[in-house]
This record gives structure tokens, sequence and C-alpha cells, in this order.
């Protein structure tokens, strides 16, 4: 497992993990330590994509392992917008994932985002983490 801290201030953690974009196949590994067993939070899924990718949306498989070795998946439907701002903004993707979670064990939960078929044009895949309201 691979993992990355994309950016971080006091309410927001993105743990992003490139992939390969030229044929995204296997599970990217995400690693989200956890110290805080009683606050709340909003996870997002963050995808960063090329020209390549031509579809509209993207299904993914999301796996959760906590410290005690619990076990949660589950697939989500991204929808990817086209839009017309710069190459490097234009694709990137935010898609609401958990509202209000809580991790009740200290240590690391591993996650990995796996696509449910073979895609190009991927290049990056994530977890933001933010304080919720």
């Amino acid at each position: 497992m691979v993992s990355a801290a994309g950016g971080c201030d006091v309410h927001r953690t993105a743990i992003v993990t490139d992939v390969d974009s030229s044929c995204w196949q296997y599970p990217a590994g995400l690693v989200v330590s956890n110290s805080d067993t009683v606050a709340l939070g909003d996870l997002a899924v963050f995808i960063r994509c090329n020209d390549r990718f031509t579809d509209d949306t993207l299904t993914v498989r999301i796996t959760t392992l906590s410290p005690d070795t619990l076990r949660c998946e589950e697939m989500l439907r991204l929808a990817v917008s086209r839009q017309t701002a710069p190459a490097a903004l234009a694709r990137e993707t935010v898609v609401p994932y958990r509202d209000r979670v809580c991790f009740p064990r200290t240590g690391n939960y591993r996650l990995t985002i796996s696509p449910v078929r073979p895609v190009r044009g991927v290049e990056a895949v994530g977890i933001i983490l933010s304080k919720s309201k």
C-alpha cells in the first residue's frame, strides 16, 4: 500500500496516491492515521484524470480495514463532469462519500480504492477528510 499526503490544513486533509494512467486496474492503497476517537468527519473521494479519460462516470470499490481488522467494502459511482477550466484544474473531481464518520479506534485505517474495470486516463485517487459541520 502506498500513502501520500496531498495537503492538509486545520479542517481538511487529503490523502492521495498516483495510479497508472495508461490503465488503472489495481487497488490504490491509502492509510489514514487516526488518534481522535470521538471527532466526526466527512469523507470525499478525489480523482484526477487526463484527456484519455473519456467517460462521464466511474464506479470504484472502496475497502476499509480498521486497526482491529474489521472490514467494510462498498461501491461508489463517481460522476465526472466536463469542465472548461485550464487543464491542471479541469479534471479534478471530488465526490462526497460519507458524512459524520467517527473512527472509533486509534491507529491506521487502510483504505483501498479500485476501479470495477480497467480504465485509462485516471492519474491519481484519494480521500479527503474534513471536519463535520
